[in-house]
């Protein structure tokens, strides 16, 4: 169990570093581009969030949980699949810049709204389940990454492939990321709204 661990945590150290300053870089693009925006715009986001804070504890908890799953499934597996392709590393790269964007930006509209308290707001939309999920998606992406980049070094220089090897592991990472996405769909869905109703109702 122990070799299974260290396997699968001993990832390409310069491939992680890359995707983490992308990141970093999506997280400072998200929280600046509030600024930019248009008063029509602000106000648009404004009257978004303050329906989806109304309307969130009448939806179906089950289907609103399927949805959360579906949606992060969708940008894990679109990473995991995409390292099989020789063609997909741009992609994986806009798919981890486009989940810090959109988590920062997520933050940011939450303090515009609803300014000390959306402090709290934003935190708890994202904490821990979004950064779980960004996390996750980094850690697929490193290794969808570094398999794109053999395959391209096996078909340049014309080594033979070892799939089984590669298709264990990759299958592994997978399954492991599910399973971690579940957990975070499940926070998501039935606390996450709990603790946000609470916090609007706080008088600041």
């Amino acid at each position: 169990m122990k070799k299974i661990l260290d396997k699968l945590l001993n990832v390409d150290k310069k491939v992680l570093i890359f995707l983490t300053v992308i990141s970093v870089i999506g997280i400072i693009t998200g929280s600046l581009f509030m600024t930019i925006l248009s008063v029509n715009d602000k106000e648009m986001i404004n009257s978004s969030l303050n329906t989806f804070m109304t309307q969130y504890g009448q939806i179906n908890m089950q289907s609103e949980f399927i949805n959360n799953f579906l949606i992060n499934l969708l940008y894990m597996f679109g990473i995991w699949l995409l390292g099989i392709s020789i063609i997909g590393l741009p992609i994986v790269i806009f798919i981890i810049f486009m989940k810090s964007f959109l988590l920062s930006f997520t933050i940011s509209s939450f303090i515009m709204n609803y300014k000390a308290k959306g402090i709290l707001m934003g935190i708890l939309y994202n904490l821990p389940h979004q950064v779980i999920n960004l996390l996750v998606c980094i850690y697929v992406g490193v290794y969808a990454i570094k398999l794109s980049l053999y395959i391209i070094d096996a078909i340049i220089h014309k080594k033979n492939l070892n799939f089984k090897h590669i298709t264990n592991r990759y299958i592994t990472i997978l399954c492991i990321s599910i399973i971690i996405l579940l957990l975070t769909s499940l926070y998501e869905t039935y606390l996450m709204p709990i603790l946000l109703k609470k916090v609007l109702s706080i008088k600041l």
